[in-house]
């Protein structure tokens, strides 16, 4: 085929005379997508070190869908399809001005995405600095993102004509919808932002929410929106709706790095107080766990039925409830052994009964009259 003949094949639309030179331009073309994007890719760590990650990643990706674009293009062009091209455009940009719609539509997603990009870098980088805890950091991410993204598409709508007051009245209404339905699961969402930001307890306390005449008492696994998940000392996997927490008495044990434990004994009515203090506090000497300072108390609580009531109170660092129950066994037999060492008396429990004058009880009767059957 002559020169001239080529140019008659290209002039009437047809720029390559066979299926095997068509085949053989697609086969590179398909080949160049691939090595165009090993040299996207070799451009990620110069753009990153120059831009930052978030402007780095889009560039890629633009200058991606562009090679992409243009091998399909090329394509079209090989296999004389070029007529769905022109179909497209003409459906596409009708006019100069949609064509600008476009274009700012397209340049208002592309900053939404990198905001978004940016705003959870930001994020990330206050959970490695220890700013906010990993559930904070979560609900961050969720909130941020949605809020993002709702502005952008509400922007977009704009500049297309669209009218949001209608819009804004349709999600009001069914909010009030759904509010009255999940009443429960919104009052649960709210108070999960209640613990987000007042941050009465992070993952790993050791907490107690009394809720219904109980107390759930347990370490903090995780926190979610709606639910605090706790796990109790007898390793019982609790769910508690955020509400509960909130509106509940919460004692977080965890949260001074210090308890107090407390412990009451009884002792005889005839015992020497003074020496019954003093036995008390002997009794944490080999109580590894009691803490110096402060330093042990001992005080007295209350006149009980058999004994007056003492009150030994001691702090441990770092609680929790195996650290607790330790020093607590711990001080109670060191307590036992000091009271039998200097002579202080637990009393048992006991009733001393007495009568008026001229006065007898039905069972002083009954026992008289059960030791006269007897003899």
């Amino acid at each position: 085929m002559t020169l001239y003949s080529e140019s008659v094949w290209i002039v009437q639309g047809e720029p390559f005379p066979s299926v095997e030179w068509k085949l053989f331009v697609t086969l590179l073309l398909i080949v160049s997508v691939f090595l165009g994007a090993w040299a996207i890719r070799r451009l990620d760590y110069p753009l990153k070190a120059r831009v930052g990650e978030g402007l780095s990643e889009a560039i890629q990706a633009s200058l991606l869908t562009l090679w992409i674009g243009t091998v399909t293009v090329a394509l079209t062009v090989v296999w004389n399809v070029t007529v769905i091209l022109d179909l497209l455009v003409d459906a596409v940009l009708v006019n100069r001005a949609y064509a600008v719609l476009y274009l700012v539509t397209a340049a208002i997603f592309v900053t939404t995405y990198l905001l978004i990009r940016l705003v959870n870098r930001s994020i990330d980088e206050l959970d490695d600095a220890g700013a906010i805890t990993r559930h904070q950091s979560e609900v961050a991410y969720h909130v941020a993102d949605a809020g993002i993204f709702l502005a952008g598409i509400g922007l977009v709508l704009t500049i297309w004509g669209v009218n949001l007051t209608n819009l804004i009245l349709g999600a009001g209404v069914l909010s009030a919808v759904l509010g009255l339905a999940a009443q429960k699961t919104f009052s649960a969402m709210i108070a999960g932002f209640v613990l987000l930001f007042a941050r009465p307890f992070v993952v790993g306390d050791w907490i107690a929410v009394h809720s219904d005449g109980e107390e759930r008492t347990g370490i903090v696994e995780d926190v979610t929106i709606l639910n605090t998940k706790v796990q109790t000392f007898r390793d019982q996997h609790v769910l508690i709706p955020n509400d509960e927490v909130t509106s509940n008495q919460l004692i977080n044990y965890s949260r001074n790095d210090r308890l107090r434990i407390d412990i009451e004994v009884g002792v005889d009515y005839d015992s020497d107080l003074e020496r019954a203090r003093a036995a008390l506090r002997d009794g944490l000497a080999d109580v590894d766990l009691a803490q110096e300072t402060p330093s042990p108390e001992v005080v007295t609580k209350r006149f009980d039925d058999s004994a007056i009531v003492l009150e030994l109170r001691f702090w441990i660092e770092n609680p929790s409830m195996r650290r607790s129950w330790k020093a607590r066994t711990e001080a109670m037999e060191g307590v036992k052994e000091s009271f039998d060492r200097e002579g202080v008396v637990i009393p048992f429990s006991q009733h001393v009964h007495s009568f008026r004058d001229g006065e007898r009880s039905l069972d002083d009767e009954a026992t008289k009259e059960a030791s006269s059957e007897v003899n």
